[in-house]
């Protein structure tokens, strides 16, 4: 007998709580992953006692959960997250937007808190552009370059600022970091790899693509090739955000550069998480 693709099933709550149990995923990733296939917001379906779905939308969700159970992360399966209550898309060519980050835009609104300041701002490594494109977003008057070497990581931050009506303020550059950037900037902000290789991550970061992750042994080549020349790409008084990783404050104090240190910020965990350079 063929499969009836428009049959409507009902999945009472118990039943979906069941089938969670069963791939070992929690309730809330569930009802994360079905949510991106129903037309349904999250609030809706976890006060729904009787989900209803259809054959397709149900093999969809067992896919999803599937993924799920072999701890791929669930933007990878839905292909987006929030990133300082913004959509952004993700694939598995860009680094997926970390909570953390947000540190970079709230350090940047900070030191540029003048909404119609006109600014020119370099995402440099930019993945899916969340940084910058969450930045432009607050200035009536700025102008982005979203820099990666990726051209498929480029692809997702062009999607991306059309997404976010932003796409006539942004230039992409394909660049292996500041390898094609001819112009200085009143700001450039940065969330490089900063992981040692032989560093051991959990399964589910590893779904990440390598190359936005580690950097070399000690996890300094980004900063060892940023830090000597960023002075070059930033006008005088320029700044430079730049995320860091656990315990390499020290060591990017003793690296060569023209840059002042004006804070340094710790995220949530006390750790120390962003620095803010200053051109002078």
């Amino acid at each position: 007998m063929p499969i009836n693709n428009k049959a409507i099933l009902n999945i009472s709550k118990n039943e979906f709580k069941k089938i969670c149990s069963e791939y070992n995923v929690t309730i809330r990733e569930g009802l994360l992953l079905l949510q991106s296939i129903v037309n349904i917001t999250y609030t809706e379906l976890f006060f729904t006692e009787l989900i209803k779905l259809s054959y397709l939308q149900y093999c969809k969700f067992i896919e999803y959960i599937t993924r799920r159970s072999n701890s791929e992360p669930i933007a990878k399966i839905i292909g987006y997250k929030y990133f300082y209550n913004n959509k952004f898309y993700t694939n598995e060519y860009t680094l997926d937007p970390r909570p953390e980050t947000e540190l970079i835009v709230d350090l940047f609104f900070k030191y540029f808190p003048t909404k119609n300041e006109h600014l020119k701002i370099l995402d440099l490594g930019c993945g899916t552009g969340c940084i910058g494109l969450s930045i432009l977003l607050y200035y009536n008057n700025a102008e982005l370059h979203l820099a990666d070497i990726s051209k498929e990581a480029l692809k997702i931050a062009e999607l991306n600022a059309k997404s976010l009506n932003v796409i006539n303020k942004c230039k992409l550059i394909k660049s292996d970091w500041f390898k094609a950037i001819h112009k200085q900037y009143d700001a450039i902000v940065s969330n490089p790899p900063y992981i040692a290789n032989d560093y051991k991550l959990d399964k589910e970061v590893l779904f990440d693509p390598h190359e936005a992750l580690f950097a070399g042994i000690e996890g300094m080549d980004a900063y060892n090739i940023i830090l000597p020349v960023a002075h070059e790409y930033l006008k005088n008084n320029g700044k430079l955000f730049i995320e860091i990783g656990y315990n390499q404050l020290e060591a990017i104090k003793k690296i060569n550069t023209n840059l002042k240190i004006l804070e340094v910020k710790k995220d949530l965990n006390n750790i120390d998480r962003t620095i803010v350079f200053i051109k002078n």
